[in-house]
């Protein structure tokens, strides 16, 4: 209790001073130089807070998320830029406060622009207990750190991207240890102009993946792809690329990955106030599940918005994802599948150009062929966010 009060009081300090100096002209814009503090207050209450199949526990839970964003442009006309951003989510749970949590993420970044040449360097720092886009339904304390560059070609009508990525993941839980790894992946993509605002491209990926502790699960990647990027049609746009990835894993009898991969990401701007955004991604997951290395996934994202008169955006979300396991986890007579779903629904207002409110309800679903990998969730929120 004592130390939900610290962390209370020090945020609010926090707010207040947001308040304080967005109103004396603190968090400011000054030529090449942007600052934007944040502060976003979320309460909702959810119906099963540990993905039970069976017994589900349900909470109030307040989510505090400060943040701040900063821009520095420099050389002509302050065409580089230096960039970085810090936010936190702190989770407080009204009844299982042992579930309290602390999320940081910390992006640095400098974008260099020499009109035939590019180069983007960018960092991500995060310490997070986040199940998002993981096999956990309890809560497991890690680190992850991501550092890509990428160099870019730019002549008349063809554009290459080279690009290195380095990803590790360290769990803090000695437990956990046999899941740390790292990974090392290197791109090049070509492009070409087929008509004013689209491109063909081309595009080969390596992928070596270590596990320093299980050497069963190392691995080396090859992904080929093919596709368009840009103007799709007059009122879509986007990416979408699709070809082959053969995945080998090095001293392991599990099954490798040889198969079809794809990615999509779309805007349709329907009209001046509805756009819809959606992605599909088919790849193969690092697994954290017994007797398999990986999973095969294809996942499906999808947001609407309408905006209304009188300040009003109406938000209607939703994901579908079919996750399917090589082999059967170890004790299970079948191979894991999965179908994970939800649909979400929303109210902003926007009452000032710093100021929104919303509410809120999301129906969350995963139905597997292992009974006991079955939850549902509902969760029902509001929340207020600042920007100065």
């Amino acid at each position: 209790m004592k130390q939900r009060s610290i962390i209370l009081f020090a945020l609010a300090v926090f707010f207040a001073g947001t308040v304080f100096f967005a109103g004396t002209g603190f968090a400011w814009e000054q030529g090449h130089v942007k600052i934007e503090p944040g502060f976003k207050v979320t309460e909702q209450w959810d119906s099963n807070i540990f993905y039970d199949s069976t017994d589900e526990k349900d909470d109030f839970v307040t989510l505090l998320t400060p943040s701040i964003a900063s821009e520095f442009g420099f050389g002509a006309e302050g065409k580089h830029k230096l960039l970085m951003s810090y936010l936190v989510e702190l989770g407080i749970f009204a009844e299982y406060d042992d579930q309290n949590y602390g999320n940081h993420d910390v992006n640095t970044g400098v974008a260099l622009d020499f009109n035939d040449y590019t180069l983007d360097v960018n960092n991500r720092f995060q310490f997070t207990s986040s199940r998002a886009g993981t096999e956990f339904e309890n809560r497991n304390l890690r680190k992850i750190d991501t550092f890509d560059t990428v160099l870019g070609w730019h002549f008349n009508k063809i554009d290459f991207d080279t690009g290195y990525e380095y990803y590790i993941v360290d769990y803090l839980s000695d437990t956990l240890e046999a899941l740390n790894r790292y990974e090392n992946t290197g791109w090049i993509t070509g492009y070409v102009e087929v008509m004013p605002k689209t491109k063909g491209l081309l595009e080969f990926t390596y992928k070596n993946i270590q596990y320093p502790d299980t050497g069963g699960r190392n691995a080396d990647a090859f992904r080929f792809m093919g596709g368009v990027k840009g103007d799709i049609t007059a009122k879509v746009s986007g990416l979408i690329k699709a070809g082959f990835k053969a995945k080998t894993y090095r001293n392991s009898s599990a099954n490798d990955f040889s198969n079809f991969v794809a990615e999509m990401g779309l805007l349709y701007d329907i009209n001046d106030r509805t756009d819809l955004t959606f992605s599909y991604n088919r790849e193969p997951y690092e697994s954290t599940y017994s007797n398999n290395n990986y999973y095969s996934g294809d996942h499906f994202l999808a947001d609407l918005n309408y905006r209304f008169g009188g300040n009003f955006l109406a938000k209607l979300d939703g994901m579908y994802f079919y996750n399917a396991y090589p082999s059967p986890g170890a004790g299970e007579s079948k191979k894991r599948r999965d179908h994970e779903w939800a649909l979400g629904t929303g109210l902003d207002y926007n009452w000032k150009e710093w100021l929104t409110a919303g509410v809120g309800y999301r129906f969350h679903q995963r139905a597997s062929n292992i009974g006991s990998r079955d939850y549902d969730q509902h969760v029902i929120s509001a929340d207020v966010c600042m920007k100065f």
